[in-house]
């Protein structure tokens, strides 16, 4: 169990790291047309994923120490993504915080 959060947490940071430096990378904002690109902070999104799949990264290390197999799934899978579904929601409900 040990050997599979630190596995997970590692590949998780690795990910966050890449988008916060390459956050054009993020899924639908090479197909969005060159206007809409315009008018969008790439970087403050790319920061604000970075740091919620940081958030998560302590869940799931912490999980190996769960009694039982099902919290140790929900505290290795669950809490990240969700924190990660969560920022997805907020950036799309809160579109003028990201706009230049």
């Amino acid at each position: 169990m040990l050997l599979g959060a630190l596995v997970f947490g590692v590949v998780w940071c690795l990910i966050a790291l890449f988008l916060r430096s390459y956050p054009e990378t993020m899924a639908g904002y090479n197909t969005m047309p060159k206007e809409k690109r315009a008018r969008i902070d790439i970087e403050k999104i790319g920061r604000v994923v970075y740091r919620a799949m940081f958030a998560g990264v302590p869940f799931a290390l912490l999980s190996s120490l769960m009694p039982s197999e099902g919290l140790y799934v929900l505290m290795l899978v669950g809490v990240p993504v969700g924190l990660l579904i969560a920022v997805t929601i907020y950036v799309n409900v809160c579109k003028k915080k990201f706009e230049k």
